[in-house]
């Protein structure tokens, strides 16, 4: 993939936005806008942080040979680093947990989702050494 193929392909994380939508109860899920199909409503849900941590995960590269993962780490630190920059500016009030998965023998994948109060976090990263996770607003 070129480095321009690379830009129009994952423009929706180089330059994030998001929407939201209130499920039944009134909880409010964030979601990152991609070329996929938007939701727009949501019943009741009874694992949010599952829902949003499945919708809001994208897979930078497959497997990255030893020449190209030094490279390959700054990009996906890059990515990173400007989503969590937008949802601290663009939800202020809200708790996230986002996660970058350096698995360089098969993915990198960036994901996200809120701190749901009784919700554990979509990963325990201490069981998988290749996530790195960042938290906001905690």
């Amino acid at each position: 993939m070129s480095n321009l193929d690379f830009l129009i392909n994952f423009h929706f994380v180089i330059f994030p936005e998001f929407y939201t939508v209130k499920d039944s109860e009134n909880n409010e899920y964030v979601f990152l806008r991609t070329e996929d199909d938007k939701i727009n409503s949501i019943k009741s849900v009874a694992d949010k942080t599952q829902l949003e941590a499945y919708e809001n995960h994208i897979h930078l590269f497959g497997k990255v040979g030893k020449k190209h993962q030094s490279d390959a780490v700054k990009v996906a630190y890059l990515i990173t680093y400007n989503l969590i920059k937008e949802l601290k500016v663009q939800f202020p009030n809200k708790k996230f947990h986002v996660y970058l998965d350096c698995d360089f023998t098969d993915h990198t994948i960036i994901r996200f989702h809120q701190h749901w109060i009784n919700e554990p976090p979509y990963y325990n990263v201490k069981e998988f050494c290749t996530i790195k996770e960042y938290t906001i607003g905690m």
